[in-house]
């Protein structure tokens, strides 16, 4: 029964850092999601998931490997959530020509941590599309290493699992408040006119997703053979069509 309790406890946290922004989330405006990636480290007493997802960032003119780790040891911060934003491409500067617009693509080899990756694309290729080509070679270079991931979690906690494919649910999540519990009625009593199979829950958190609620068995226990997923993969980025869209 304590694995139970436990286990709810961190969902619990997951929930809370979902409703800070700060769970990861495969569809992000911002960044057209390229890899992702996801660790579970734990013992007796202490956990943490650490979820990459890299992805082609046009604000930070590179490619970002956004770690979010969510644990109760994380390095660096009291909170229970910490994030790291590295950059990948060394000579992004240097890629494209932006005159004229749109920017055309230099054909030169893409630099990532110092290892030149040669790419056979067209001069007119979307920027994403062409680091999208990375991927499947050099997806461990796009990555986080051991010692990027130390940064954030504990050298001696041990690693549990690690995942490249699991199934996620984009989330729809909000602060607790009054005007939320408003919404709640107002959302239940309208759905209550409506099929059940056609029905849209108000709100879709870490908690509600079997992967996520898996997880936590995996950390509570420290055993990866909590991990049995009924439902197949979608973090690749095809599943993910409006990751970029702003």
């Amino acid at each position: 029964m304590q694995g139970v309790l436990q286990a709810a406890g961190i969902l619990t946290v997951f929930d809370r850092a979902a409703e800070q922004r700060r769970f990861p989330e495969p569809a992000h405006p911002y960044s057209y999601l390229m890899a992702a990636r996801l660790h579970a480290f734990g013992d007796a007493d202490r956990w943490a998931l650490v979820v990459e997802t890299v992805g082609y960032n046009p604000r930070a003119a590179n490619v970002v490997d956004v770690m979010h780790g969510v644990g109760n040891c994380l390095l660096g911060t009291t909170e229970h959530w910490g994030t790291q934003h590295l950059r990948r491409v060394d000579n992004f500067q240097d890629l494209f020509d932006d005159r004229p617009w749109p920017p055309r693509y230099r054909q030169l080899p893409i630099t990532v941590r110092g290892h030149e990756l040669h790419v056979d694309a067209a001069p007119t290729i979307a920027a994403q599309d062409l680091f999208r080509l990375l991927v499947p070679d050099h997806k461990d270079l796009l990555l986080g290493d051991e010692v990027e991931l130390r940064h954030l979690v504990p050298a001696d906690l041990p690693r549990l699992l690690s995942l490249d494919d699991w199934h996620h649910t984009a989330l729809r999540v909000k602060p607790p408040s009054a005007e939320r519990e408003r919404a709640r009625l107002r959302h239940d009593s309208l759905m209550r006119h409506v099929p059940p199979d056609q029905r849209v829950p108000f709100e879709v958190r870490p908690s509600d997703i079997e992967t996520y609620r898996q997880i936590a068995e995996v950390l509570a226990t420290a055993d990866p053979n909590k991990y049995q997923p009924t439902l197949p993969p979608n973090t690749h980025w095809t599943n993910w069509p409006m990751s970029g869209a702003l």
